[in-house]
């Protein structure tokens, strides 16, 4: 299965109209990813019990790296499904909004965007965002900075869809106390979205 950045059109919906595309993608993805790692190594980890016990001695190297293989892979799994999962939070609480345009403040390997977008209002100082893609990716998407598909608040974070090429991008800001203030003053309604979209708090996820 490949990648939605390496295609010039991602195989699921990115104008805004259906989430649910993306998110199937990404999850089907990371299973994928992780069968092509994780049950070879589970193989070469079990295979050694097949053995007749004067044989076991010598294949126990090869039981060793599959063993540390799988771990590998099942770490990697559980934070792709992890980071997926923030992001369909998100984008079954807010509605999608188009943002535009996206500044690129800065790309730090690996695995981490910064990024702010135009002030919607006209005024204040823009939230600078920290995003990354729960497969991994850490290039910026193609064509991000004519815009993105976001849903969340800028303060608390959100997910955001890239048109055309469909990376799915989970954000918080960069600098999660500087944004306190806003976020103390955004009102219940808001509080209570940020709260069911699981973006109250800042999480883990660098």
């Amino acid at each position: 299965m490949s990648d939605a950045s390496e295609t010039a059109q991602a195989p699921y919906a990115t104008d805004g109209t259906d989430f649910k595309g993306a998110l199937r993608y990404y999850y089907r993805s990371a299973l994928a990813r992780f069968a092509r790692l994780g049950l070879p190594s589970a193989v070469l980890f079990v295979q050694m019990f097949l053995w007749p016990m004067d044989v076991r001695g010598y294949l126990l190297p090869l039981a060793i790296a599959g063993m540390f293989g799988f771990l590998f892979a099942f770490f990697l799994l559980y934070g792709r499904l992890f980071l997926t999962w923030r992001c369909a939070r998100a984008l079954r609480t807010y509605p999608l909004e188009f943002r535009s345009p996206v500044e690129k403040v800065k790309l730090e390997r690996p695995l981490r965007l910064h990024l702010r977008f135009g002030d919607k209002a006209g005024t204040g100082q823009p939230v600078t965002l920290l995003a990354k893609d729960p497969l991994g990716r850490s290039r910026w998407p193609d064509g991000i900075a004519n815009g993105v598909w976001f849903a969340g608040d800028d303060p608390f974070g959100g997910a955001a869809i890239v048109p055309g090429s469909g990376e799915l991008l989970f954000m918080q800001p960069t600098e999660w106390a500087l944004s306190a203030k806003e976020r103390d003053s955004a009102g219940e309604v808001r509080i209570g979205q940020a709260k069911r979209a699981g973006i109250k708090r800042p999480v883990r996820y660098r």
